[in-house]
């Protein structure tokens, strides 16, 4: 695809401090993105099946595909850009095209600082800007801070792992607390298979499908007596930390506000979230000393960042005045993604961005 003058003009900002340009494959076996992001985006992707079995698609990003290849060291740990189509399925109604151009960065193994954090912020937004955006919104958050939370708060390790899971999910933290709460209201088999130990509520299980004369389908009855016992030992979280959630979830601010109202939230909730907020703050100092465009009236999200669930720290989008369901540039820390794609042989900071040239030289106005 041909780059339009705004996105050569974008793209130029980006590679001035971004290394080489990289040229990732199209193609993508397709358990690599339902790994990441799982199966809610299925019906994004554009899939086939070879005559061997496997599933394939092609890129919904650049990301994935250039960090790939540094998880399996065909490039180095180092900055890339590039530039060039995915593809993605529109929503149903949409008359979103199936593919676009992409143009971005992808900075790897520079220890994830909230320096390399600002730096990556700023060049995002003076692409944008030299892309031809004049006005737009930023929106910005942190999934670490989500992570602190979770950590700070007295819950099983099964929940915490649940609600990290859930942050990502079409059907968040929120809805996952509503339904486990809407559960407690049990049937009194169930809590009694739950009480009992393996082989008992093996028998149980088994017994009260023979009673309603029901074969199991998607699992065996052991399984369904170990799923109930887990549950009746790893009871939901009280409705109290539930609005714990709800609360946080809840927040937005100004830039200028958002540091003191994280901290109030802290002290309100007992709340500590230690390093992550330190580091956000000292985010925020240095993203104020680079003046980027747009940033002044930028406004921090809590719930910033689900749409990835490879992100796990510094989150932002910029759209045009009122698209924000039209985001021009998205990115975000991933720290943790190189090692999930290597199994863990190759460990490297990431942090990227990507901007869809269609929607550059579009101003802000209406």
């Amino acid at each position: 695809m041909k780059l339009t003058p705004e996105a050569s003009a974008a793209l130029a900002r980006i590679a001035r401090v971004s290394g080489v340009r990289a040229e990732p494959l199209a193609l993508l076996p397709a358990e690599v993105i339902l790994e990441l992001s799982g199966e809610a985006v299925r019906s994004r992707l554009c899939t086939f099946t070879d005559a061997s079995g496997a599933e394939h698609c092609l890129r919904p990003d650049l990301t994935t595909p250039i960090a790939q290849m540094v998880a399996s060291g065909e490039l180095p740990v180092a900055r890339y850009h590039g530039a060039g189509p995915v593809y993605r399925l529109p929503p149903r109604g949409s008359d979103e095209p199936v593919e676009h151009l992409q143009i971005g960065f992808e900075w790897f193994g520079n220890s994830g600082s909230p320096a390399e954090d600002a730096e990556a912020l700023a060049v995002a937004l003076e692409a944008a800007q030299a892309g031809g955006v004049t006005r737009a919104n930023v929106r910005f958050g942190d999934v670490a801070i989500y992570r602190a939370l979770l950590a700070a708060l007295p819950l099983s390790p099964q929940w915490r792992d649940r609600l990290r899971r859930a942050f990502s999910r079409r059907k968040g933290p929120r809805e996952l607390l509503a339904a486990a709460r809407r559960r407690t209201d049990v049937a009194e088999a169930v809590v009694r298979i739950g009480a009992l130990a393996q082989d008992d509520a093996l028998r149980a299980v088994e017994q009260e499908l023979a009673a309603l004369g029901l074969e199991p389908v998607a699992r065996a009855p052991a399984e369904i007596a170990r799923r109930l016992r887990e549950k009746a030992t790893d009871p939901a979280p009280a409705d109290s930390l539930a609005r714990v959630f709800d609360d946080y979830l809840d927040m937005t601010a100004p830039v200028g506000d958002c540091a003191a109202a994280l901290a109030e939230f802290g002290r309100q909730a007992d709340v500590d979230f230690g390093s992550a907020l330190e580091e956000f703050n000292e985010r925020l100092a240095l993203v104020a000393k680079l003046k980027p465009p747009f940033w002044g009236d930028a406004v921090f999200s809590a719930e910033a960042g689900r749409r990835f669930e490879y992100y796990d720290g510094f989150v932002f989008d910029l759209a045009l005045d009122g698209e924000s369901d039209r985001p021009v540039l998205s990115g975000g820390r991933y720290d943790g993604l190189i090692a999930r794609l290597s199994a863990g042989s190759v460990k490297a900071s990431g942090i990227g961005a990507a901007i869809r040239a269609d929607r550059l030289g579009r101003g802000g106005g209406r």
